[in-house]
């Protein structure tokens, strides 16, 4: 007899009302903005179970996209044991603040790709998200920071490594451009992949003369420029899949 498992909702994943929480705020954040601000809280005000909005600016609709995601990959890494987790803040993805609109996201989603390719990464299963945050030095704003969480099959080693670092040129500015770790925890790790929640991420050097970062919520402003940059793209723009393809409702491994 075959036993089938039944995948559920991860643990400590967002509920529906701390998403529609979420988006409420948007909203009113929003509606104290300009024209093209407050068409956007309109949208995002209109969002129905049913007739979802689909807005890469929407806690609900990301929140049920990553969900599916879960659950997409769920097979795939029960079939592939050995992954890496890769924090990535690569060079020449640091935009001044006001610059964002004239991101193109979909150029930067084909650089991935490229790098990639060109990369001894070329064969193995890649699962990538792009994250946002508002990078700040000693209370100055630095820019809106583009950075990567990339799930990679293989063991965390030294040569899988440099691989990466070979494909992405650390961010002058970033005190640890690269972060490795083993993938324990396979649900955490794919649905943190383009979470919906940004922050400030602000550095300083305490009154010891260490280093030190916080993570700060954005603020009105801050998020007046991010959520229409967002709403330009749908949900799935920010995930990038190597080596898996979709079929129908799932993924499969290409071979």
């Amino acid at each position: 007899m075959t036993i089938v498992a039944t995948i559920t909702i991860p643990d400590k994943f967002e509920t529906l009302s701390e998403a529609k929480e979420r988006r409420a705020l948007k909203v009113r954040i929003l509606g104290k903005g300009k024209r093209p601000a407050r068409k956007l809280a309109a949208k995002l005000d209109q969002c129905r179970k049913g007739q979802g909005c689909g807005s890469g600016a929407c806690d609900v609709c990301a929140g049920r996209a990553r969900l599916n995601l879960y659950r997409e990959t769920w097979p795939i890494f029960a079939a592939h044991s050995d992954w890496t987790r890769a924090s990535v803040i690569p060079a020449g993805f640091l935009i001044p603040v006001g610059k964002l609109s004239t991101v193109d996201l979909k150029v930067i989603v084909a650089r991935i790709n490229k790098r990639l390719e060109r990369s001894s990464l070329c064969n193995r299963i890649v699962i990538a998200g792009i994250d946002i945050s508002l990078n700040l030095q000693d209370n100055e704003i630095v820019g809106w920071q583009l950075h990567l969480y990339i799930l990679i099959q293989g063991e965390n080693t030294l040569r899988l490594q440099e691989a990466i670092k070979a494909a992405f040129p650390p961010e002058p500015t970033a005190p640890i451009p690269h972060l490795f770790s083993p993938v324990n925890d396979s649900s955490k790790a794919v649905t943190y992949l383009f979470k919906n929640i940004f922050n400030r991420r602000s550095r300083y050097t305490n009154a010891k003369g260490q280093a030190r970062t916080k993570d700060l919520p954005l603020k009105g402003s801050d998020l007046r420029e991010l959520l229409p940059f967002l709403d330009q793209y749908p949900i799935g723009a920010r995930l990038i899949l190597r080596g898996i393809r979709r079929n129908g409702g799932r993924l499969v491994v290409i071979k």
